[in-house]
């Protein structure tokens, strides 16, 4: 859960996935992800004051689409921006008039439809904002944005700061199995489950409205069907290329469905949009890290031990604690922000945040 207050130190008058308080006075917006802790304040009377006072909010085409299919009328004051593709925006600092240009990137990364991280560039100093990831490590290199290009070689960027997706900065999340892993596994079950009988379905229990998609649409891809989702996640995925075919809102029309909220599945007495289903009937995935923790996530997914009929899969759409200590040790920014930092967590997440530090200097052999 984003603990971000939504201001670039860096680059006062700009703020990002958060739109209340301080926040109104910045001139220019930017929305790395459609997730609801990313979108505090984001709102009909955010998107009037916008108009007000001719603002803008940035973000990719599909969060664009999302925020359309939620909101009325916000397009007139939402700018979408090409992936990987420099852009100029001008805006003004807090306390000045004058109009400065900032250059922003969007990198995919690869959280949900429409997630990416921002690139700011502003007198030859370079901000990265993560907002929530998860790359493969072997996958930093295909991040051109990140990296300089000289004649043959790609090295990369040097960052002032970076503004980071610190979800599991914790040894108790050392490492996920990789999605692919997780899916081969969910696979099996599933099927096993469906071929018993032609009246078995399987019920999806995902933590969040928005997150699941690559889930959905790789299930939907292995067992040729759409997945049910609810009415007002169908509105906005139907919208989506990548998406519409491998959802429905058609509760006849698949034996998957994630058309329930997480409440609705524990107190779970049937299928809701199924009354002819019976609760015997029902299979329940569980898609989920949390069970794993302080865990050996080599066992990719398990039965649970004390609900019928469920089975727990270690999924992450965040980096693990050794990913992101990957993340850090590749770019070596100078500074670090943690944007996921609650108070509780705050001593461990900046001690290890300074022994990733301390160890990547003495790697270089640099004085600690």
């Amino acid at each position: 859960m984003s603990t971000f207050l939504g201001l670039i130190e860096e680059i006062p008058g700009i703020s990002v996935d958060r739109f209340d308080g301080e926040n109104l006075k910045s001139s220019a917006y930017f929305l790395s992800h459609c997730h609801t802790d990313h979108m505090k304040g984001l709102n009909y009377a955010f998107f009037e004051h916008l108009r007000q006072h001719k603002k803008y909010l940035y973000c990719t085409p599909i969060s664009k689409v999302f925020l359309e299919a939620k909101y009325d009328n916000s397009e007139t004051c939402v700018k979408d921006i090409e992936i990987k593709k420099k852009f100029e925006i001008e805006y003004k600092s807090v306390g000045d008039d004058e109009k400065t240009v900032l250059y922003v990137t969007c990198i995919p990364a690869g959280h949900c439809p429409g997630s990416v991280m921002f690139l700011f560039e502003k007198m030859e100093k370079l901000i990265l904002y993560t907002g929530d990831f998860r790359i493969n490590p072997r996958d930093y290199e295909k991040l051109s944005p990140l990296h300089h290009i000289d004649f043959n070689n790609s090295y990369p960027k040097k960052f002032a700061k970076m503004y980071l997706d610190t979800t599991f900065l914790d040894r108790d999340f050392a490492y996920f199995p990789t999605r692919r892993d997780s899916m081969n596994v969910m696979y099996k079950v599933v099927k096993e489950w469906l071929d018993k009988s032609s009246r078995n379905v399987v019920i999806l229990e995902c933590s969040a409205t928005y997150g699941s998609e690559y889930l959905y649409r790789e299930l939907s891809k292995f067992f040729n069907l759409p997945i049910h989702v609810m009415d007002y996640v169908y509105e906005s995925y139907c919208r989506i290329g990548d998406l519409e075919h491998h959802i429905t809102n058609n509760p006849f029309a698949t034996r998957i469905h994630a058309c329930m909220g997480k409440l609705d599945v524990l107190n779970l007495n049937g299928l809701k949009c199924r009354t002819d289903i019976l609760e015997k009937e029902i299979l329940i995935v569980v898609p989920s890290v949390m069970k794993w923790k302080g865990r050996d996530t080599s066992v990719v997914g398990e039965w649970d031990c004390t609900r019928n009929r469920t089975f727990n899969v270690c999924y992450s759409t965040h980096a693990s604690c050794h990913e992101l200590e990957e993340f850090i040790r590749y770019f070596k920014p100078e500074d670090i922000y943690p944007c996921v930092c609650p108070e509780d967590a705050k001593y461990r997440v900046f001690y290890l945040l300074r022994e990733i530090k301390n160890k990547i200097k003495k790697e270089r052999g640099d004085a600690v």
